[in-house]
């Protein structure tokens, strides 16, 4: 099976088996579901006894820990893909398990980038997408500063056992199962979940990271900014500048955004040292 080597364990480069791009070229992608977080409700004391802090900054996030997360989950098959991303030192199983279980560097990047420009980027009463969300990190940053949040990412599992638990650990108790009818939850591929959606649904923002290490899924990614961003609202897309072996870049995305008539974009942030990261900001035209 092909997989991604992916940044795993660490820093490195990443790389990915020669022959996994051509595979994904006949990959059956996930098909979109909607999750409702009722048993999540229910019992989350059972569902999270230990969790770790997030932080950024002044910004405190509560989150599962994954090995505990990943001690709940009754499907074989996702544990199965963790263990093999694993044991190849990768971090997705393409079309099967997404890397939705790990927190990606370059959502510090945004998380910093967000809270820095507070008096820009305004997120009371907004409607934002959490796209490719894993952990929810950046989605329950909003949700915290009174946006409406939809959370969407690849595998199920990770949103029954870590993205909607972690949503309720920074809700107080009492306020857990009317707060959370503030947030969304989606599964699956991206296409799908842009077809599952109503056409009514539109975001003021939609926050991306770490999601264009795969040129083959760039399409899909447009199609979602084009089809669900609002008349006014920003895109923004979180990423390494390359991802070495993968053929994915910041540049290639970019110049795919630039030859859309609808869409306009620019680099509104670059880091200075270690392994090259940007933000993108899109909008439309």
């Amino acid at each position: 099976m092909s997989n991604f080597k992916f940044n795993f364990h660490g820093d490195t480069k990443d790389e990915v088996n020669e022959d996994s791009i051509e595979a994904n070229k006949g990959i059956v992608w996930l098909e979109c579901d909607k999750v409702i977080p009722d048993q999540q409700i229910q019992q989350l004391d059972n569902i999270v006894t230990r969790a770790k802090i997030f932080t950024c900054g002044d910004i405190e996030i509560g989150h599962i820990i994954v090995s505990e997360a990943l001690t709940n989950v009754k499907d074989a098959g996702i544990k199965n893909m963790v263990n093999l991303a694993e044991q190849e030192h990768s971090d997705l199983v393409i079309g099967k398990y997404e890397g939705g279980l790990k927190i990606w560097e370059c959502t510090n990047d945004l998380m910093n980038y967000l809270s820095e420009n507070q008096d820009t980027v305004k997120l009371n009463n907004k409607y934002v997408l959490d796209l490719g969300c894993g952990a929810g990190i950046l989605g329950i940053y909003a949700f915290m500063n009174g946006a409406s949040v939809t959370f969407q990412d690849y595998n199920k599992e990770v949103l029954e056992y870590v993205t909607i638990p972690n949503v309720l650990l920074n809700i107080d108790e009492d306020e857990r199962s009317t707060e959370i009818k503030r947030c969304q939850f989606y599964s699956g591929d991206w296409e799908s979940f842009d077809k599952k959606l109503d056409k009514s649904y539109v975001y003021d923002l939609i926050l991306t990271s770490e999601t264009i290490y795969n040129t083959n899924n760039y399409e899909k990614l447009l199609n979602i900014f084009i089809n669900r961003l609002s008349k006014d609202g920003i895109v923004y897309v979180a990423a390494k500048t390359y991802y070495f072996g993968v053929g994915g870049s910041m540049r290639q995305f970019e110049e795919t955004v630039k030859k859309n008539e609808g869409l306009k974009c620019q680099i509104c942030w670059k880091n200075t040292d270690g392994i090259q990261r940007e933000i993108l900001q899109v909008t439309r035209t």
